[in-house]
Order: C-alpha cells, then structure tokens, then sequence
C-alpha cells in the first residue's frame, strides 16, 4: 500500500487559515475603526446641539433679564407717579381747609393775643405759639378755639408768664386738630341714618 505524505498540504491549510485569520482581523480592526469614527462624529455633533442649545438659552435668559429690569423701572416709575398723584389729590383736598385754618386763626384770635408761629404736623394738629398780656386772654382764647366749626378741643402745653420793662407777658403753646367739616358732616349723616331705611 502506498504512503501519502499530507505534511505539505497541512503546512499549506495552516498557512490559508493564518491568511483568513489576519483578513478577519484586519477587518474587525476596519469595522472597530469605522465604528469609533462614527460614534466620535455622532458625540461631536451632540455636543455642538447641546451647545448651540446652551447658547440660545443663553441669549434668552439675558433678554428676560433685560425685560424684567425694563417691568422693574416701569413700577417704579409708575409708584413714583402714583405717589405723586396722591400728594397733588392731598394737596388739593386741604387746599379750602388751609383757607379754613386761616379765618379761623383770624376769627377766634381776641385781643391782647398774639401768634408768633403756627405749626401743621401730619396728624391735622395745628401748634399755635403766641403770646398773651395775660393768662387770662389765653383761657378767652381757648373758649372761641373750642367754639370754632373747624377746630376741634384746644390743649394748653405750656404757659409761662414773665414781666420785662413793666409789662407782664404770657407766652404759651396750644395744639388743637384741624377739622374737615365736610366730612364730620358726612359722617355724621351715616350715624344719623338708621340702618336699612331712610334718614329722618
């Protein structure tokens, strides 16, 4: 029987098979390449979105900010205006009382009295400073400061008499509310008024 020698032709299918093997390989290192560059494309154009994302928001945020300062100085400029309403319409409303305030001061002052200086504070108290030749012109005083439609109930807070060249002057401060008529008028006609039916 014959021998047949398969050395050569297993040298040469171990040579094809490191062929077809180093093939695979280099393929797979291809693929693995072509794969990695893709991936990296794909991260690279996320990132630019995201970016391009970020500064839109960007760009938005800041013109909300802008619009929100605008909005801010717009209240203020529309409170200042308010508040600038509201002293004209004050002023307006004490306008006649100031007219008041003045006959009054006229009216009820008798003789032998003198003011010196007249005081408003916010509350509607007029401070009256003056100076009397006796600290009985300053009780006649505050009887027709009691009296008077306009002024309400007078506070004696300080009287001093003194006697300088032979004359005896008191100097005193009285403090009395200044009274709007009209609305101690209105008001007084609601109290006047019985509930659910005409005045009488």
């Amino acid at each position: 029987m014959p021998r047949i020698n398969l050395l050569p032709y297993r040298e040469k299918q171990r040579q094809d098979d490191a062929r077809r093997f180093q093939r695979v390989l280099v393929g797979v290192a291809l693929v693995a390449l072509g794969l990695s560059f893709l991936i990296r494309l794909e991260v690279a154009g996320m990132v630019s979105t995201q970016e391009a994302r970020n500064r839109y928001l960007q760009a938005q945020t800041a013109s909300l900010v802008r619009q929100i300062g605008a909005v801010n100085h717009l209240r203020q400029e529309r409170q200042r205006l308010v508040n600038r309403i509201r002293v004209i319409e004050r002023l307006q409303a004490d306008r006649p009382l100031m007219v008041h305030l003045m006959d009054q001061l006229a009216r009820t002052l008798p003789s032998g009295v003198f003011l010196r200086k007249v005081d408003e504070t916010a509350a509607a108290t007029v401070v009256l400073h003056g100076v009397a030749q006796s600290p009985a012109r300053v009780s006649t005083y505050m009887r027709r400061i009691a009296r008077s439609p306009w002024l309400g109930r007078p506070h004696l807070s300080i009287v001093v008499t003194k006697s300088a060249a032979g004359l005896r002057r008191s100097r005193f401060v009285v403090s009395t509310k200044l009274i709007d008529k009209a609305l101690r008028t209105k008001k007084s006609g609601k109290l006047g008024r019985a509930p659910g039916g005409p005045g009488p």
